[in-house]
């Protein structure tokens, strides 16, 4: 899907639609979540310049996190065994952060590990939770939160062409329409499986449908 059908289906719902330039690249963030920076920006501006705009804050937004959680449950009811390990992109932080949560809580002892694009800018890998510069009403929010609660054990980077690649084996040999966030994490989690061997439970999700992509594919978040 290109950046014009999205923005005809937000129109089609009566939606007013600012387009803005992309100041911080297409790549720069930690873990592809700061890459929109510039739209949070903007989001804050009109916010304030409007008393009947809300702005949702998915990147801080306390609601993704305690949403997560139940998604971490879920996954703990349907498994039904103990989880090892879990895995999964960082993005805003919301996912990992709540699924780390419920996981830990039923099983201190699994480990979480959070994955970010080989491109980031400013790597939570190196110890950013932040693009520099940056206010705080744009900025930190879930991330910061998450990393300095220390519940995330490892983060480590993967490469755009091995994301892409799962991602196709997803479609072509599961039958699975994903991302490619999705691509990277199942490709961390089978890595980690086979490492781990036998009689140890990897758990991720596949949190991104694959027609965000059909134009570009790029491990972004």
């Amino acid at each position: 899907m290109c950046i014009r059908d999205s923005i005809r289906i937000m129109e089609n719902y009566g939606a007013k639609v600012h387009e803005l330039p992309l100041e911080t690249g297409d790549e720069g963030s930690i873990a592809g979540a700061e890459v929109e920076i510039d739209t949070r920006v903007k989001c804050l501006e009109i916010e304030k310049n409007n008393s009947k705009v809300w702005w949702a804050r998915q990147f801080s937004n306390p609601a993704n996190t305690r949403a997560h959680v139940k998604t971490g449950r879920e996954i703990i009811s349907q498994l039904g065994e103990k989880v090892d390990v879990f895995v999964a992109s960082i993005g805003v932080g919301g996912t990992l952060y709540g699924v780390a949560k419920a996981m830990r809580e039923a099983y201190p002892d699994v480990t979480i590990i959070g994955l970010e694009p080989g491109s980031a800018n400013y790597p939570i890998s190196e110890g950013y939770t932040r693009v520099p510069g940056t206010a705080d009403e744009v900025c930190g929010g879930i991330i910061e939160e998450m990393m300095n609660s220390g519940i995330v054990d490892k983060v480590v980077k993967v490469s755009n062409n091995d994301a892409i690649a799962m991602s196709d084996r997803l479609v072509k040999e599961e039958g699975l329409f994903c991302g490619i966030s999705s691509g990277a994490n199942a490709y961390w989690a089978c890595k980690v499986a086979k490492k781990l061997g036998p009689g140890k439970n990897v758990a991720t999700v596949l949190p991104d449908h694959r027609d965000r992509y059909l134009s570009e594919k790029k491990y972004t978040t």
